[in-house]
């Protein structure tokens, strides 16, 4: 099985760079423009493993976030509702979820969340990053929102129409890149830091 997926076909306002040139929707006195963006191609063995091709690093993330969303979108879709501190919101404080390779309970997770992330400090780290890490990062955030527009309505059923599956940002992209940096350290100890008290003073 083959995909082909054209860089151009969707443009996330603000995080790819280029699409202010995009080709505007055809009108009836204006033939569809020939594609010109790269394209990615994703073919799958037999067993399913996808194999990508591209011919820049944007578009290899593009093709690598489409084709993990083939396989697990729905378990990424609750990934970044717990980078966003919003298990609670959507799946009650007592409900569980993962954070530092554990179950937790979502209002511990949305806690450490809420305290660790700072979206001013996560972006000012990842300007200073390089410009691959950059560009990789725009193109994941769009390979995603590409398959989340391609399959609105027909997700699978567990994530299907729920109102916690949203368009990924950047600033999602981050979260989800700081909290695999900590998952052995802080992430680990959420629930001992979301719990911790000051000590009593002495008698």
């Amino acid at each position: 099985m083959k995909t082909v997926l054209t860089l151009s076909a969707l443009c996330v306002t603000g995080l790819i760079a280029g699409c202010a040139n995009a080709p505007m929707t055809p009108t009836a006195a204006a033939p569809a423009p020939a594609i010109t963006k790269p394209a990615a191609v994703i073919t799958r063995t037999a067993h399913g493993i996808p194999h990508i091709v591209a011919p820049d690093l944007e578009t290899l993330a593009y093709g690598v976030a489409y084709a993990h969303a083939q396989d697990n979108f729905c378990q990424s879709a609750d990934h970044l509702m717990t980078v966003r501190g919003e298990r609670s919101k959507h799946f009650g404080a007592v409900g569980t979820g993962i954070m530092g390779v554990r179950t937790l309970p979502n209002a511990v997770i949305d806690g450490f969340i809420a305290a660790h992330m700072d979206n001013t400090k996560l972006g000012a780290l990842w300007a200073a990053t390089s410009a691959a890490n950059q560009t990789m990062a725009r193109g994941y955030v769009a390979g995603y929102n590409r398959y989340l527009a391609d399959f609105a309505g027909r997700l699978p059923v567990a994530c299907n129409n729920m109102p916690w599956v949203q368009p990924m940002v950047l600033s999602d992209f981050w979260r989800a890149t700081e909290v695999v940096q900590v998952q052995a350290g802080a992430g680990a100890l959420a629930d001992a830091i979301v719990g911790a008290q000051p000590p009593k003073p002495p008698v």
